[in-house]
């Protein structure tokens, strides 16, 4: 029974300790933060709006100062999206920056966050191609499973189409999880192993294949700490409403002009709180991610030494007098894919 028991702890997969661990690394280490601020400033979705009936009469009228002025509204919109772009860019080096520093403090050394950010700027390449291949990804296995149904809704074969619907939803899922898995698991890849996209891709499906239950059972911790963060912010903006809106209604009465004033004021201290705490949320996020990623991998070394093999014969096939270490940079995985433990000492 004993020798049982030590067996069964030992095939225990230490997630609790994970989460633990990574609230200590972001606490002690608050320089992370900044990182998780340009992630939280650059992620697809961070801003979310919804309208009701009377802000769409509003939109209409929106629409119609549009059309009056439609040179000014395409400049804004190219800005804008000059903005959105470049948002998203810095996002792709924090991200790179923060596992590089993680991953560092986990091997107990000390980093900062220009080294990180130094660090991060040298994968921003790499990433943005994985970001662009992953949206594709997503976008062709979308059209392909809406196709059919939305063809059925036209032409009018409403119980085939919605029985379609709910096949094509049902397929979709598990689809995009392990694309989106098999992503985040790329991303580690070509920060941690330097290894190129698509090797990147092949080792991140690989890693999520052969450890699919520990995968599962660690997006859904990550997706119920999003949910329960989620809700630990709607007691803030109840405590907001309740202390901003009499303020507001009194100054209203007072003066439009400083109403407005305190309007602006008030939606700017809002949006910095909420990003703050958005800011650590994603920090703490990602740094589970990466020491979830150093324990499945280390036992995974040899998946990366192939991969960084391949890929070493054929730059070597493609440029014969190009020297032998022709990845442009360190080619060995790092220390937690050979059989590191969790925070143990890095391998000489």
């Amino acid at each position: 029974m004993n020798e049982k028991e030590k067996t069964t702890q030992k095939k225990e997969f230490p997630y609790m300790e994970i989460l633990k661990k990574s609230a200590a690394i972001v606490w002690q280490n608050k320089f992370l933060w900044w990182f998780g601020l340009f992630i939280a400033l650059g992620s697809p979705g961070s801003f979310n709006f919804s309208g009701s009936d009377n802000q769409m009469e509003k939109s209409g009228q929106f629409v119609n100062v549009l059309k009056d002025h439609w040179q000014a509204a395409l400049a804004a919109a190219l800005a804008l999206f000059a903005l959105g772009i470049l948002l998203y860019l810095l996002s792709l080096i924090a991200k790179a920056g923060l596992i590089k520093s993680v991953y560092k403090i986990n091997l107990g050394r000390k980093t900062t966050f220009k080294e990180g950010w130094k660090e991060g700027k040298k994968y921003l390449g790499k990433l943005f191609l994985l970001g662009i291949l992953t949206g594709i990804v997503i976008i062709v296995v979308f059209l392909v499973l809406a196709t059919p149904a939305v063809y059925l809704f036209i032409i009018k074969s409403w119980i085939s189409a919605v029985i379609l619907t709910l096949l094509a939803v049902a397929i979709f899922i598990p689809l995009a999880f392990v694309i989106g898995v098999t992503a985040i698991l790329a991303e580690y890849y070509i920060v941690l192993s330097n290894l190129k996209v698509w090797g990147a891709v092949e080792a991140g499906y690989n890693l999520l294949i052969k450890n699919i239950s520990k995968n599962i059972i660690f997006s859904l911790l990550m997706l119920a700490a999003g949910m329960i963060f989620g809700l630990l912010l709607l007691p803030l903006i109840v405590l907001a409403l309740a202390i901003g809106a009499p303020t507001g209604i009194l100054l209203y009465s007072l003066n439009k002009i400083v109403f407005g004033v305190f309007i602006g004021i008030a939606i700017m201290i809002a949006l910095a709180a909420v990003l703050s705490l958005a800011s650590v949320f994603i920090t703490w996020k990602k740094t589970a991610w990466t020491l979830f990623f150093q324990e499945i991998a280390k036992v995974e070394s040899e998946e990366a030494e192939k991969i960084l093999k391949k890929e070493s014969v054929e730059e070597i096939a493609a440029a014969p007098a190009a020297p032998s270490a022709s990845l442009g940079g360190p080619a060995s995985p790092p220390a937690t894919l050979k059989g590191e433990n969790l925070g143990g000492p890095e391998k000489a």
